[in-house]
């Protein structure tokens, strides 16, 4: 059975931190997981030429990336170096917001995809507007809600970086780090990072199914090697 991680609320895992076998069982499963999302989108690898500005090659980039980038985090979340890790969740959530933007195919989103291939930055603003067309006010407040969370430890805001410290005598401040076991390191920061990795995992993967690069199949093949399962619930493959 699969890590009770997966759907689990970072802000219930800070407060119940002590989870160790779950929090490992998941580090495996997320890696093979993403290991099986990167080997699928490299079919596309050396099939696009740089002159090349169409929406499937933006989507093979983002969803490349995103993969990266959660692959990363993983990696330096298991050494406990969890402040590089924090500093890649936005990143995601950039990518996978632009590449729906993107596909809305909208006279808007086509001069912004030819203005991305020509280096321009994409406010994710453009995002949550299309959200708001899309989906009404509710969602974009919660998308932009979400987006701000994780955008401040991009920003290393006060609350971030203090959540990743220790108190000592007289409440003075501790750093995590002072000696290469990292012992110090909170369990709260780790346990909720695992949570957030596994929420961004989930919305990678509807992204990618949306894709041309994976079958409704193969990426329920995928899941099921996470969950032993002979199905997966609809919500992790798909929206």
């Amino acid at each position: 059975m699969a890590s009770f991680v997966w759907g689990r609320s970072p802000q219930e895992a800070f407060q119940n931190p002590y989870e160790w076998g779950a929090n490992k069982q998941f580090a495996l499963e997320s890696k093979s997981l993403l290991d099986k999302f990167f080997e699928i989108l490299m079919k596309k690898n050396m099939c696009f030429e740089k002159s090349n500005t169409s929406l499937e090659k933006a989507e093979w980039m983002l969803l490349t990336d995103s993969v990266d980038a959660l692959i990363e985090a993983l990696l330096n979340l298991d050494s406990k170096k969890h402040r590089i890790t924090a500093r890649l969740f936005r990143d995601v959530i950039e990518s996978i917001d632009l590449l729906t933007f993107f596909r809305s195919e909208t006279t808007k989103s086509k001069n912004k995809l030819a203005k991305w291939f020509n280096g321009e930055f994409i406010s994710h603003s453009i995002s949550r507007e299309h959200l708001l067309k899309t989906d009404g006010e509710k969602a974009r407040a919660e998308r932009t809600k979400y987006y701000q969370a994780l955008s401040s430890f991009t920003h290393r805001t006060y609350g971030a970086l203090c959540e990743s410290y220790s108190l000592g005598c007289g409440d003075m401040l501790v750093h995590d780090t002072i000696t290469e076991s990292r012992f110090m390191v909170l369990p709260c920061t780790l346990s909720s990072y695992y949570a957030v990795i596994a929420d961004l995992t989930i919305q990678l993967s509807k992204s990618l199914s949306l894709s041309g690069f994976i079958t409704e199949t193969e990426l329920g093949d995928c899941w099921m090697t996470v969950f032993k399962e002979k199905s997966v619930p609809r919500r992790f493959v798909q929206i």
